[in-house]
């Protein structure tokens, strides 16, 4: 009883702990989101600071000294070469000043010809300063920023993040280098030391987590991630995470339907059992078991797991499929749904745990890669595949 008070009392600790995180970082999106201007067009900008560069529009004004009448009201966009054309004076070099002190310029030469001009000049647009966002964000483009805003600041602007997006991996392309931003410790930890200053010219790329592509085309480390979870499919990790992780990535269980204590992971030879209901509703940490590089997660449906086929990536229902023994794998493919409209059914990757049969190890993997188009084409000189117990079968994406 005394043990059961303390687990808990741990768990509200971690909620609080939790809540409080949560807490930093929608106050510090709140104050990022309330000092940001609108996007197209921005404010007008006359800070003393900011210099200005080629392609920045400028709005100039000259006004009648004896009647305070606008004689000029015009927009003027900074040429490549740095400069403007400005009646009476001809050229004025404007890039590498401020505002104010292109303004004291253009009233030096002008009263040459005209007497105590008033001039007014703002930048209207910053078109010089841009950044480029891509990747899994809602509005992927070129943005007109001030200089030096944070990251967070934008990918406000271009409408957040979207799913899919792989936090960890995101990263700063600036002059050929690349400089790795983590946006899961931004903004689940409140860690603002990856909230760096953008510069001009900056790529932020959001890269997707890699899900149902054929494991030959995944440079990186790879796990998949097969029955009762939203999505399964293979995913890309760049270090070793707990299983609860690796689950987080692929949508979470689909419940009740998964058997929570049957759950396993395949490790080279070895099968290790995981039993995530002991992990998840008591909190034993010790089933929270590090998944790595190749390891496969099963989520098995009750029941079924030891007479199941997995089909994943690119159709309409991937998951687990019970009574191996009586499919092959054109009627696995239809009761999957079909294919999804990206897929290449031409490099569709067949995975076997073999059992020790023509002189190959107990428990090794094979892979096999078929070209389903070939057998849906010519089923008599390509027939179809007659699959067993444990088979998975993978469906990636097309490359174009």
């Amino acid at each position: 009883m005394v043990a059961r008070t303390a687990t808990l009392g741990e768990r509200g600790m971690s909620r609080r702990s939790v809540i409080s995180r949560i807490l930093t970082v929608v106050l510090a999106l709140a104050v990022s989101i309330a000092t940001l201007g609108p996007l197209a067009p921005q404010a007008a900008y006359s800070e003393d600071d900011y210099v200005i560069g080629a392609e920045d529009l400028l709005q100039i004004e000259v006004l009648d000294p004896s009647s305070d009448k606008k004689e000029m009201d015009k927009e003027v966009a900074v040429r490549l070469d740095g400069k403007i054309s400005f009646p009476l004076i001809g050229e004025v070099q404007a890039a590498g000043l401020t505002a104010s002190q292109l303004t004291d310029a253009v009233v030096k030469e002008l009263s040459k010809s005209v007497k105590n001009p008033n001039v007014s000049i703002v930048v209207k647009e910053i078109r010089s300063f841009r950044i480029f966002i891509i990747g899994r964000v809602a509005k992927p483009g070129v943005y007109p920023l001030k200089p030096g805003m944070p990251v967070l600041q934008a990918l406000t602007l271009a409408g957040g993040l979207t799913d899919g997006a792989d936090l960890p991996a995101a990263y700063i392309v600036r002059s050929g280098e690349r400089i790795t931003v983590d946006l899961r410790r931004l903004i689940q930890e409140a860690d603002f030391s990856q909230n760096l200053p953008l510069k001009t010219d900056d790529t932020l790329v959001v890269p997707e987590v890699v899900a149902g592509a054929n494991p030959q085309e995944v440079l990186e480390r790879r796990i998949y991630v097969l029955g009762k979870v939203q999505k399964p499919g293979v995913y890309t990790i760049r270090q070793e995470v707990p299983i609860l992780h690796a689950i987080f990535l692929a949508g979470g269980l689909i419940e009740p339907a998964a058997d929570l204590a049957g759950a396993f992971v395949i490790r080279g030879k070895e099968r290790l059992p995981v039993d995530l209901r002991r992990l998840i509703q008591g909190g034993d940490l010790s089933q929270n078991l590090m998944i790595r590089h190749e390891d496969t997660i099963v989520v098995p449906e009750g029941g079924e797991v030891q007479n199941a086929v997995f089909i994943m990536g690119e159709v309409l229902k991937p998951g687990a499929y019970p009574r191996a023994d009586a499919l092959t794998l054109m009627k696995l493919v239809s009761m999957a749904g079909g294919f999804a409209k990206f897929a290449a059914p031409s490099r569709v990757t067949l995975i076997r745990q073999t059992g020790g049969r023509d002189g190959i190890a107990k428990g090794a993997q094979t892979r096999l890669r078929v070209n389903v188009n070939a057998i849906q084409s010519n089923p008599k000189a390509n027939p179809d595949i007659a699959l067993q117990p444990g088979d998975v079968v993978i469906v990636p994406p097309t490359l174009l």
